[in-house]
């Protein structure tokens, strides 16, 4: 499936636009059509220390697993609803792409169900690569704010490629 035609994951999200004066300091960051601040950068501009990072803290499995991290999965059941504990989750990078990309309410069993369904969709059809890439750019950070790119220069002043493994985490 993956062979087919299909539009990149970034189809259908409009970006902010940062201008820069003349010693590429930032000026200003603009709203995307959705008033969300959202630049979407290609993985392979992205800090490898932020991708890095990333997995370790949301999905360190994520290249061994297809779509859905049963053994995560069951843990999250089990420490929220069997041992009382607090909410856990059990979800991985492609379950949450699809549940940005296709706002699926997944805090219901039936919820939970499409957007497994969906993630696994997107690993048929798109790259690890590829669903990272939309990971990092449609990620929330906060109030209005998507993607590390918007996060890193709002939130530090610096680029996503110019961040420390303690900022990126």
């Amino acid at each position: 499936l993956r062979a087919l035609p299909k539009a990149p994951l970034s189809a259908g999200y409009s970006s902010s636009v940062a201008v820069y004066d003349r010693d590429k300091h930032l000026l200003r960051l603009t709203l995307a059509a959705d008033d969300k601040y959202r630049l979407w950068m290609p993985l392979k501009e992205l800090s490898p220390t932020l991708i890095e990072a990333t997995l370790l803290h949301e999905d360190r499995h994520y290249y061994r697993h297809f779509a859905v991290n049963p053994v995560a999965l069951l843990r999250a059941v089990y420490v929220t609803y069997v041992g009382g504990g607090r909410r856990v989750g059990g979800s991985t990078i492609s379950m949450q792409v699809a549940r940005l990309r296709y706002r699926i309410a997944s805090r219901t069993v039936l919820g939970k169900l499409r957007q497994i369904g969906r993630a696994v969709l997107l690993e048929l059809r798109y790259s690890k690569e590829e669903i990272l890439e939309a990971y990092l750019n449609l990620v929330p950070y906060g109030q209005n704010i998507e993607g590390v790119s918007a996060a890193s220069l709002i939130y530090f002043g610096k680029t996503a490629q110019a961040l420390t493994m303690p900022e990126a985490l």
